[in-house]
């Protein structure tokens, strides 16, 4: 198997332990759950790369528009950001609140387009 095949062999892994976790979480549909995990994945990866505007429902109910990061995530924990398929939630840096932030993966709404 080539490196690449093994690489998407590995993402696809990942994406569908992720979704059985919001599944399970929340009781959402199998293919909500595939979509919400694809969407998680992506925003993570734009993170990775400078700032992402996107939404998510707060726990007490409201939607939080955020500016989030992950530069600088490993600098701050010594440690590269490497999301475990079974963590039911996303860590980001808050560009406005100037702080490390969490929220579950199931109440992630939408990256916003400039």
């Amino acid at each position: 198997m080539t490196e690449i095949k093994k690489n998407h062999s590995l993402q696809r892994i990942r994406l569908m332990k992720q979704a059985a976790v919001i599944r399970q979480s929340n009781g959402m549909s199998r293919h909500d759950a595939l979509v919400t995990a694809h969407r998680i994945g992506k925003l993570i990866r734009q993170m990775h790369h400078g700032n992402v505007c996107f939404r998510y429902t707060k726990q007490d109910g409201t939607i939080r528009r955020a500016t989030g990061t992950l530069i600088g995530y490993e600098h701050s924990f010594r440690r590269p950001y490497t999301p475990k398929p079974e963590n039911t939630f996303v860590v980001y840096y808050d560009i406005d609140a100037k702080g490390w932030r969490t929220f579950h993966a199931e109440n992630f709404l939408d990256i916003e387009v400039e």
